[in-house]
């Protein structure tokens, strides 16, 4: 039999959906990554939120900002950081360059910071047994509840449960979830964004 998620037989939403969202961003594409200033819109103000939270649990610490992007985030949290380095697939801000499916980061750090990274890898294992090797401290955030082929970029689609599992499996979390700009400490109705602040295993 068929399974169904919302009245939607689950084979004909998996085969279709993907496509009618490639077709979409014909028109209107995903940002895969975020420049300050560019949009001014709700995309940046939540990046900017993930990063002021975290900054209270780096301050004086030795921080590793992995899929730093442009280098913003890694900016921030160096304004309260002992040490802030950033990494990232490509050479963009003065940060390191590392393929996350295939290699380590360098060095030992208080807290790993990666925000919206976990969800674009095929092998999000590898990264997190990386950063339990590498880290006293983890903060990694995702969209929860996406449909598959929403984001073309998007490798990992997770609903609360599934992150939560699989995140555990390496970590001892604390989750905090995002509503625009605010994070809170008790889940909303609808998750859409989730922090985990985890220790390692």
């Amino acid at each position: 039999m068929t399974s169904t998620v919302q009245g939607t037989p689950t084979g004909i939403r998996d085969t279709w959906l993907p496509k009618i969202f490639l077709f979409l961003r014909r028109f209107k594409p995903v940002r895969e990554r975020v420049t300050m200033g560019e949009f001014d819109d709700h995309v940046e103000r939540e990046h900017l939120a993930r990063y002021k939270f975290a900054q209270h649990y780096c301050a004086g610490k030795r921080v590793a900002d992995i899929a730093c992007g442009t280098g913003y985030g890694t900016r921030m949290l160096a304004e309260v950081a002992s040490s802030a380095h950033g990494f990232d697939k490509e050479r963009l801000c003065g940060n390191e360059v590392i393929d996350l499916e295939k290699q380590s980061w360098s060095g030992e750090f208080d807290v790993v910071v990666s925000f919206e990274t976990i969800e674009h890898l095929a092998n999000p294992e590898f990264f997190l047994e990386n950063a339990r090797k590498t880290a006293k401290l983890l903060l990694v955030s995702t969209p929860i509840g996406e449909l598959r082929g929403y984001n073309p970029y998007h490798k990992q689609v997770w609903n609360f449960e599934q992150f939560k599992a699989f995140v555990e499996r390496y970590f001892e979390c604390r989750y905090f979830y995002q509503v625009n700009d605010q994070i809170l400490d008790t889940p909303p109705s609808n998750i859409r964004f989730v922090i985990a602040v985890g220790v390692p295993k």
